[in-house]
């Protein structure tokens, strides 16, 4: 489970007012614009805001918080299996200035739940603050002033084990415009950006779907002149509910022979608890590298890294220069269908280790020898989530699959280029068959 995010303000009256955290003086002051940016990433959400806020009155020193925030939205989780809050959330990289001066920033800890629904949106929403990033900021007499505000946010998910079996929540990401209540007047003017960076825009949910209008592959949303309640908070479904069974042997799609390199995966409601839809995710090839790095000590960088299930280990080339050029070729068993590919870039390992070799940045596919075609790899480096790609022909016999080194990110310190983690997915048109495990 990690943090989720929210507008500045604080709430001083009703139900909330038995929260940690007291705003003084915003009541004098309105917000005149917000303008609100959400770059939506495989694994987290780069936030920028920008609030026009002007004082009407005599002079004064507001006392306002930032919330940070998680949704208990359990898709997909067994709901008697309880995961625990964490005691205090703080956002990532947090950064506040006003005018462009940077402000002290400290942080209070919480417990508030909010209630409300979010019209529209995937589920109810259950959002509960456990911490206020508290600032204080001095308005003259008529002053406007401008508050920038950027943080980096993980999404929200929680993960339970029954035996073998787990389950992870739909991943969210939630905005609680209601904390802005106590300003005063409505929020003037105001523009939502919603833009899938690195992440599939086909399995974006939010609440509130109707405000806004596609704009290629982003969602916007403008209004002027909202008096926000816990109605209007936003929650963002990042990815839906994942579930792998605990009554389901390991095997492959034929599901004549079993091998202990793929597993069942239900992606969105299980199918024990009314819907989903199956899909296999497979490490049943073989690899074979172009290059590889020799051994450095006990360190092995050879290709079979990639079907180890570890993010601790890697493929690295072993080229001089950055490997354009080098490449893995994966074959399977016997030709099945393999709709998309997973990979996970870089050394993951550690952010250090990511960070000072070289990632993938462009690779040449080519299935069954055919003519290659270009994918982009985003720069992320990732914990727990793969980046996809889908193939041309998701319906054809796959045999062999090539990976070739197009283009690179820079190491800052080594010019070796480095590869984690490669999955294959085939989706099924049924659930499978079922062998217990035990």
């Amino acid at each position: 489970m990690t943090s989720a995010h929210g507008n500045g303000g604080g709430y001083s009256q009703g139900l909330q007012s038995t929260g940690a955290f007291k705003p003084f003086g915003i009541e004098q002051v309105e917000m005149l614009s917000e303008h609100l940016e959400i770059d939506l990433h495989i694994e987290h959400a780069e936030i920028r805001i920008e609030y026009v806020l002007h004082n009407p009155g005599p002079k004064v020193t507001v006392e306002a918080g930032f919330p940070s925030a998680v949704n208990d939205l359990r898709w997909g989780v067994n709901s008697l299996v309880k995961t625990p809050f964490e005691s205090l959330v703080k956002l990532e990289n947090f950064h506040l200035a006003a005018d462009g001066t940077p402000l002290e920033v400290s942080t209070v800890a919480d417990n508030l739940k909010l209630g409300g629904k979010t019209p529209g949106g995937p589920s109810e929403n259950r959002t509960t603050i456990k911490a206020w990033h508290v600032f204080k900021l001095d308005f003259k007499k008529g002053q406007t002033r401008r508050l920038i505000v950027r943080y980096r946010n993980p999404y929200a998910a929680f993960v339970t084990a029954i035996s073998s079996g787990w389950s992870r929540s739909a991943t969210t990401l939630s905005y609680v415009f209601s904390s802005a209540a106590s300003w005063a007047g409505p929020i003037t003017q105001g523009t939502v950006i919603i833009n899938p960076v690195s992440l599939d825009a086909g399995q974006v949910e939010f609440s509130h779907p109707n405000r806004f209008t596609k704009d290629g592959d982003r969602w916007i949303w403008r209004f002027s002149d909202l008096e926000p309640t816990l109605e209007d908070d936003l929650m963002v479904i990042t990815s839906p509910a994942c579930t792998v069974p605990d009554d389901v042997l390991f095997m492959d799609p034929s599901e004549q022979e079993k091998v202990s390199t793929a597993y069942y995966v239900c992606r969105g409601d299980s199918p024990r608890y009314g819907g989903g839809r199956w899909e296999i995710h497979s490490k049943d090839y073989q690899i074979d590298a172009t290059s590889t790095l020799p051994p450095d000590g006990s360190l092995s960088f050879a290709a079979e890294a990639l079907r180890d299930f570890s993010r601790k280990t890697c493929w690295v080339e072993g080229a001089p220069g950055p490997g354009i050029g080098e490449a893995v070729t994966l074959t399977l068993p016997k030709p099945g269908k393999v709709a998309r590919v997973g990979l996970v870039n870089g050394y993951a390992k550690d952010q250090q280790l990511y960070e000072a070799n070289n990632r993938i940045k462009r690779l040449d596919v080519s299935v069954n020898g055919g003519k290659p075609f270009s994918v982009a790899v985003p720069d992320e480096r990732l914990t727990t989530e793969h980046h996809y790609f889908d193939l041309p022909q998701p319906n054809s016999a796959v045999k062999t699959i090539k990976l070739t080194i197009a283009e690179v990110y820079k190491g800052t310190q080594f010019d070796d280029t480095c590869l984690t983690d490669i999955v294959l997915v085939t989706p099924l048109s049924k659930a499978p068959k079922h062998s217990p495990i035990r």
